[in-house]
This record gives structure tokens, sequence and C-alpha cells, in this order.
């Protein structure tokens, strides 16, 4: 759970596993009148201000638009939810390469390839063993689960980095109506 004070929110007690941002909260409107003039800002910020100031937004009546600012990302709760992201995109493309493999298998496909390389390279002994495959494939997708994770991490220390000499990321927030 995340709990404003001030300008800058702390991470009271952060959960396990639980990606904390820390932001900076300014209100930009409340109202739902769309005539509230914006003082400063681009056209394109103001129009979109004016836009989405007491208008439906995809079917939602729009109480008003605050502006978040994202200063610094957890970069130790990133990496779990990124490794967890990894892992379960290594285990889909497991699971589709071993279906794959097992229709290239009842067609014929396998046994035309194994056919192929034998003449390709004159011997009679070789032939494509899917079970190494599959651990060679597997191999791979643990290296690459875990060189993604450690570049996920340091991703977010750089964001922490830069965002602490540029202020961070500005975002405009839209509060609906409706309750969930």
């Amino acid at each position: 759970m995340v709990k404003l004070s001030g300008a800058v929110a702390k991470a009271i007690a952060p959960q396990k596993g639980l990606v904390v941002i820390y932001m900076a909260a300014s209100s930009v409107g409340r109202t739902t009148s769309g005539s509230r003039a914006v003082q400063n800002g681009t056209s394109a910020r103001s129009r979109v201000r004016r836009k989405a100031l007491g208008k439906s937004v995809s079917g939602r009546s729009v109480r008003g638009v605050q502006r978040r600012r994202i200063l610094a990302i957890s970069a130790v709760s990133l990496a779990k939810v990124a490794f967890l992201f990894y892992v379960t995109v290594l285990i889909v493309l497991i699971i589709a390469g071993v279906v794959i493999w097992n229709f290239a298998g009842t067609s014929g496909l396998i046994l035309k390839l194994n056919h192929f390389i034998d003449q390709l390279i004159g011997s009679s002994t070789y032939h494509v063993s899917g079970s190494s495959i599959l651990v060679v494939i597997a191999s791979i997708g643990v290296v690459w689960t875990l060189v993604a994770t450690i570049i996920t991490f340091i991703g977010a220390m750089l964001f922490n980095l830069a965002a602490e000499y540029v202020g961070g990321i500005s975002v405009m927030v839209g509060l609906d109506d409706t309750n969930l």
C-alpha cells in the first residue's frame, strides 16, 4: 500500500513481492466543469486536460485529472516480478515447442529431416533427438531468464538514477465515478 504524505509519497510497509513506486502528487483539477483554464503548459497538455475534465472517457464519467510523478521504482520488487514473468514465458515456449515437435513427429517431418541430414553429411548414424533438443533449449532458456532479470534490475536502477536528475516521469491520471 502506498500512502501519500506531502509532496512525496513514501511506502509505509511494502508487502513482500510488491512493486513500490514512489510518486509526487500534484492535483491538476477536481472540478467537473471543463471551463477551468490551465495557466501553464503546452497546448497539447491543456487540450488533454480540458478534454478529460468532466467528460466521458471510454464510457466512464471522469471526476477530475490529477498529475502524478513517478520518482523511483523499487528495483528488487521489479526484478522479482520480471523473473516470474520470464519464467512463465519460458514455460509457455517450452510447452509450445513440445507440442510442435509432437505434431512434426506424427506427421513424419522428423523422419524426413533425419533422412535429409543423412544424405547431406553422408552418415547413417545421425538422427535428430527431441529430448536432446529440449534439454538444450531449456538450458538456453534458463540462462536467458537470469540474464533478462539482471538487465531488468539494472534498467530499474538506471531509471532511478535518471529520475533523480530529471525529476521522474509525469503521468496524468483521471479518476472515474464507478465504484469497484
